[in-house]
């Protein structure tokens, strides 16, 4: 028996973000059809502080980052997508002892400056608001 089998488990303080129970998109706001759906890389959340979610973006081989500094019944999340502010409003759609299910919309406007690097449909679409929608679920 090695020797780590006889101490104790540490509790358990948090919960994780299921990354197969987290749903991220990204519309341009007036067309559906152009939207991104985002995979989470990471996420925690300790009851009684904030609650961070890491995501890839495919589209600039970056990372996002959404954050709520208090969890109740009516969420505010603020994060940052594409180098736009964002902030999203919601709720909490079930919770237990073991899960907390979040979801929440918001529109992003338009950044102040077009890139430049970008081609001219790429720039015209980087100049439209965008609408974030995000669902995920935490488990111990």
């Amino acid at each position: 028996m090695p020797d780590t089998a006889v101490l104790p488990v540490p509790p358990a303080t948090g919960l994780a973000l299921r990354r197969d129970r987290c749903v991220i998109e990204v519309s341009v706001l007036r067309l559906p059809m152009l939207r991104a759906r985002l995979t989470a890389t990471g996420g925690h959340w300790t009851p009684g502080s904030e609650f961070t979610v890491t995501v890839t973006l495919p589209f600039s081989r970056g990372t996002a980052t959404f954050t709520a500094a208090e969890v109740t019944e009516e969420v505010v999340i603020d994060g940052r997508i594409a180098g736009r502010e964002v902030r999203l409003s919601g709720d909490i759609r079930c919770r237990d002892d073991d899960s907390l299910v979040i979801w929440a919309a918001g529109i992003s406007p338009p950044p102040r400056r077009r890139p430049r690097q970008l081609g001219r449909l790429a720039r015209a679409l980087a100049g439209r608001r965008l609408r974030v929608e995000i669902a995920m679920e935490f488990t111990r």
